[in-house]
């Protein structure tokens, strides 16, 4: 710290209103600027530069929830400035922490966080920034809230117990580390960081999937997976640019398949995906796993993604539900497909024809229908022939290959897994989409 700043120190407020407390000791300091924050508000590199640069008296950044339900202005101002849809500095009569105060500033002697210091001040309130905002309207000091840049995230504190206030910490340093890496917010060198004890929300295994040829994922989802509590194991993946033509001659392909958008045989990716996964149900069945999660290295957790997932199992446990399949995110194919909550449920719903496996669960007996079915030798997409397994794929050409089409399968709604990019943004890469498309479209 000494190396960032002239000088550092921990003084406790003799009172309980800290910020006049910080007030009076800037002043007698002579600094220049008082920023008043909390351990509830995160922001982004340059914000101090950036606020200074803006040269008020007195100015907040407005700073968001992470998953977009709240911000530092919630019901103060308008949802087109929260959103950004409107970009200015807005005067307000009241604002909310952070705060910069320009001590340079001649009005400076008028502003106080203490009532006792405020002529006339007639409101019940003792809250010290309602006394501030008082205090400033009463000698015409304008306040203002300002959003031309990003300034960073607020998870307040005061809203949440002890313990959702943490993990809803774990769920944005996850959302964080998908963004920008494994370490998105320096740890202290001071104090030991802090994780949730690991668990495996009453499965037997958490497979992750992943390409030995791709460790900065394993390193990210390691962490991801450090800060949710979820314990793992790494499956490593069939690499299907690796598949020899040995290895190709021994599958056999569904007659007549191509991919429905693309009007393609099979890539090489999409053999090694479903390899990998086939491993997988394999595995289960042998050693007679009751229920496994299968992960992909891809993806990113929602909020309240491992309290959805307890609460899922915790449902299956009292209605003694009978299911092959659950998939945790998804993207539904048929908009208008019918599709309803299961009762004694609160988050589990049926399922109409959907792609993506980057995240699901799967019992023993699901895992043994899809072995059973002997995809490999009639294979096509991963995508296509789970969705002819529970009898929603649209085409009954290709369905008619496969009996019985009996899994019972279902969905998470609200999904807790998506893709960690999309196709249209950047940093997108698809191991999957870059592979070759094989040549083998006719078997012997």
């Amino acid at each position: 710290m000494s190396s960032l700043y002239k000088s550092t120190g921990l003084t406790k407020s003799p009172d309980s209103n800290w910020m006049e407390f910080c007030l009076q000791w800037s002043k007698s300091q002579s600094c220049n600027y008082l920023f008043i924050t909390s351990p509830d508000n995160l922001l982004m590199e340059n914000s101090l530069k950036k606020l200074i640069n803006l040269k008020f008296i007195a100015v907040s950044p407005l700073l968001n929830g992470p998953f977009g339900k709240y911000s530092n202005v919630y019901k103060l101002l308008e949802s087109d400035f929260i959103e950004r849809e409107r970009v200015e500095s807005q005067q307000v009569y009241y604002f909310n922490l952070p705060i910069l105060i320009n001590l340079e500033a001649p009005e400076i002697q008028k502003l106080t966080f203490n009532e006792k210091n405020v002529e006339k001040y007639d409101r019940k309130s003792t809250d010290p920034i309602q006394i501030f905002a008082f205090a400033a309207y009463s000698n015409q000091i304008p306040l203002f809230v300002d959003n031309h840049e990003f300034y960073g995230y607020i998870l307040d504190s005061k809203f949440f117990s002890q313990n959702y206030h943490r993990k809803l910490l774990g769920y944005f340093l996850a959302n964080q580390i998908s963004e920008s890496g494994p370490m998105p917010i320096p740890h202290s060198t001071v104090l030991e960081a802090w994780y949730p004890p690991t668990s495996k929300f009453g499965f037997d295994k958490i497979y992750l999937i992943n390409l030995k040829r791709r460790p900065e994922r394993l390193q990210k989802m390691s962490s991801i997976m450090r800060h949710l509590g979820i314990e793992f194991e790494v499956f490593e993946a069939i690499d299907g640019t690796a598949i020899s033509p040995t290895e190709l001659s021994a599958l056999r392909f569904l007659p007549g398949y191509e991919d429905p958008f693309s009007k393609r045989p099979m890539k090489f990716g999409e053999i090694g995906c479903f390899l990998s996964h086939y491993k997988i149900w394999e595995n289960v069945v042998k050693n007679a796993f009751n229920r496994v999660l299968i992960f992909e290295d891809d993806v990113r957790f929602a909020e309240n993604s491992t309290i959805e997932l307890s609460k899922m199992i915790e449902d299956i446990m009292k209605t003694h539900l009978e299911w092959d399949l659950i998939y945790l995110g998804r993207k539904k194919m048929t908009p208008h497909g019918d599709e309803f909550f299961v009762p004694g449920h609160q988050y589990l719903s049926t399922l109409a024809y959907s792609y993506w496996t980057l995240g699901y669960a799967i019992s023993q007996n699901g895992a043994k229908k899809l072995t059973d079915a002997k995809p490999l030798q009639k294979l096509l997409a991963l995508d296509e022939f789970l969705p002819i397994m529970y009898d929603k794929h649209p085409n009954p050409q290709w369905s008619k290959y496969f009996n019985p089409r009996d899994l019972k399968a279902f969905a998470l709604w609200p999904v807790i897994v998506t893709p960690e990019r999309y196709t249209h943004e950047s940093g997108y890469v698809s191991d999957t989409e870059a592979s070759n498309v094989i040549t083998l479209v006719t078997n012997p």
